[in-house]
């Protein structure tokens, strides 16, 4: 791909990452989204240079005040109880879009288990900051709720990427 074209590509899967933080059941404190579904398909298909200049737009987005966050945007959003999952997105992106670049994306069980390294990093991101605001036992209790949900995405997107994968390869 040229500059041009990754650039593109950068943008365009940013605004996915907005839409998927607006599909959203509100729970509290960390609303439940599409995003962790959103961030490992964008690393599992763009890879880890993509993925993390993703990320890292979306982020920046953010914090200069744009509302791209599930329930807003601005820096004092990244300073709140979803600030360590936000970070873990990117923290993800980057080892699930090596994962992908190693070829990890095209097998239905490797896919699976990137992704789910992926999201426990941002598990593990998300209730370390979380554990600031509520002490790690109830950070802990709270993502039970996430759990089934997020293994659901785990698995439509295994599902989905070796098929995305197929199809590219028809039109080349």
């Amino acid at each position: 791909f040229t500059f041009i074209t990754k650039s593109l590509i950068v943008i365009i899967c940013s605004f996915i990452l907005i839409l998927s933080a607006k599909i959203k059941v509100d729970l509290y404190p960390v609303p439940m989204t599409l995003q962790p579904l959103a961030i490992l398909m964008i690393a599992m298909l763009c890879g880890k240079n993509m993925a993390v200049a993703t990320v890292s737009l979306y982020l920046f987005k953010g914090m200069v005040g744009y509302p791209v966050f599930a329930s807003g945007g601005g820096l004092p959003y990244l300073m709140g109880p979803t600030a360590g999952f936000l970070f873990g997105f990117l923290i993800a992106s980057l080892i699930v879009g090596d994962l992908a670049d190693r070829g990890w994306g095209k097998v239905l069980l490797k896919s699976a288990f990137a992704m789910m390294i992926g999201m426990l990093t941002i598990y593990l991101f998300g209730i370390i900051w979380l554990s600031t605001f509520y002490d790690l036992i109830p950070a802990i209790k709270m993502m039970q709720l996430y759990i089934l949900g997020d293994l659901y995405k785990i698995i439509l997107a295994s599902i989905l990427l070796p098929q995305i994968w197929k199809l590219t390869r028809s039109f080349k």
